[in-house]
């Protein structure tokens, strides 16, 4: 009887161990997907193939050519399929420089999309700055806002996220 009561007490903080492991190991992975700015996998900053842009985004309704004199600045254009609006995705010498996500289709950080309530972004963590009625600013963290930043726009009357705008810090812009 002793030896069952003692073998029930293992197997009770086994399971609690385990538990705490899977905990941590999911906590882990939730959190370190906000460590940079991220649309369908693709890092804000980051050099990307036109195959590699099409395979993350998906087949563009247009393509846009940019001005000749800025060489190499292409616009990927997808139109919503859930308001109709233009998702743009700037890249510059396949660099993704700027994007601003207008619907449902994309989401920054596999999380955050257009239409949810602006608490939605405390709970990616991070840092918010620079709030005003209509927009605030969001980065992962207070170095990262050296590398690029998130533009989140507000619809004053309901709280609603009505656009997601991303611009990388670097020469190109």
């Amino acid at each position: 009887m002793l030896q069952d009561l003692a073998i029930t007490k293992h197997y009770i903080i086994m399971k609690k161990t385990l538990f705490l492991i899977a905990a941590l190991f999911v906590s882990a992975s939730i959190f370190a997907q906000h460590d940079t700015i991220r649309v369908n996998g693709l890092i804000l900053g980051g050099s990307y193939t036109e195959a590699q842009i099409i395979d993350s985004l998906g087949i563009p309704s247009t393509i846009i050519e940019n001005d000749p004199v800025f060489e190499g600045w292409r616009t990927y254009r997808y139109t919503d399929s859930f308001t109709g609006l233009f998702n743009d995705f700037l890249f510059i010498d396949g660099s993704l420089q700027r994007f601003a996500i207008r619907g449902k289709d994309f989401k920054l950080n596999n999380f955050l999309e257009v239409g949810m309530d602006v608490s939605a972004v405390s709970q990616m963590g991070g840092v918010i700055y620079e709030v005003h009625p209509h927009r605030f600013f969001w980065a992962p963290s207070e170095e990262y806002k050296r590398i690029g930043y998130v533009t989140i726009f507000i619809d004053t009357a309901t709280q609603k996220i009505k656009l997601i705008s991303a611009t990388t810090t670097s020469d190109f812009m």
